[in-house]
């Protein structure tokens, strides 16, 4: 019976070392799989660059989190975190921290938070999601999408701007509109939605990076309508959300979808050029994985519903 008893306390010991990782043995580390996510690999080639660099990019989590902080818009946080809860496998913010997880374990060289990563401007929300990214350790960067700084009834709004867009500071720098982050020999130029529209200020500075000579790779959260024959993505699009009264895509950026303003077709016409230092778009905002040649030099990545699990390593390799 000791003996029994002994054999026992051993096991549960031993179990308990296993699972604090002492002992010389290695907990075990959930895959991909075994959370329920899906992630894409991708490998682009970046002329200039000199060093290859890995980053997960993200978007579209649309996580729902209130609390007694934002009671206004309680109801609707409840039925939007419900509705994208009953599309995937888990609620979205469990889904956060599952790819989080994954991140962890990757230790890519940056983690690209491609908008809409929450589905409102809620404290409970911005505060999960800055323990998750803390949690994962490694360098990020967040885009604002067109739901992240909504607010009840507030959608780009002056007041969404004026006192929910500052609300992201600790997760995001979003004072200007766009963020930059260089390395010696890339450049990861992002632009926050603004309703389909890119601001001045956000072209000016992606001209003024550009005249750096260094290859910049694109985070738009809204995509780039294609210049190629290829109309897949116009296409899916259109089946995916509908086309607006005049049969063009509404979560496009293009001249056969959102069209463009004045500063707009500027900065698409820069980004599109011959010459244009930006060699990879990365985006969201359209819910599915895409890939496809923006023209003959430039191609964009789209990811997935990060709500469903959804995310996206990419590899960017020097040319040799």
């Amino acid at each position: 019976m000791i003996r029994k008893k002994l054999a026992v306390l051993v096991t549960v010991v031993l179990a308990l070392a296993v699972a604090a990782g002492i002992c010389g043995c290695t907990p075990h580390r959930k895959t991909v799989e075994e959370y329920g996510l899906t992630m894409r690999e991708d490998e682009v080639v970046i002329e200039g660059l000199k060093t290859e660099r890995t980053i997960v990019l993200a978007a579209d989590t649309h996580i729902s989190l209130c609390d007694d902080r934002d009671t206004a818009v309680a109801e609707k946080a409840a039925q939007r975190y419900q509705m994208f809860a009953s599309l995937a496998k888990n609620p979205a913010d469990v889904n956060f921290s599952h790819m989080m997880e994954i991140v962890k374990q990757m230790k890519p060289d940056l983690l690209v938070l491609a908008g809409d990563i929450t589905d409102s401007a809620m404290e409970a929300s911005i505060d999960f999601v800055k323990t998750e990214l803390e949690k994962a350790g490694v360098p990020w960067v967040y885009s604002m999408g067109n739901h992240d700084f909504e607010y009840g009834s507030e959608y780009f709004s002056a007041k969404a701007y004026d006192d929910y867009l500052p609300r992201f500071s600790a997760v995001s720098n979003t004072e200007n509109g766009w963020q930059a982050l260089e390395y010696d020999d890339l450049i990861v130029f992002m632009t926050d939605d603004a309703s389909n529209k890119i601001g001045a200020a956000a072209l000016e500075a992606l001209k003024e990076y550009g005249a750096k000579g260094k290859p910049i790779v694109l985070v738009n959260h809204v995509p780039i309508e294609p210049q190629t024959e290829d109309k897949s993505l116009w296409a899916k699009s259109i089946e995916v959300w509908r086309a607006d009264g005049n049969g063009r895509s509404r979560v496009l950026l293009g001249y056969n979808s959102c069209i463009p303003d004045g500063t707009t077709a500027e900065f698409l016409s820069y980004v599109l050029a011959e010459d244009s230092p930006v060699k990879l778009v990365l985006a969201g905002h359209v819910h599915f994985y895409h890939r496809d040649s923006l023209n003959e030099k430039l191609e964009q990545i789209i990811t997935g519903a990060g709500y469903e699990g959804e995310f996206t390593k990419i590899t960017l390799k020097p040319a040799k």
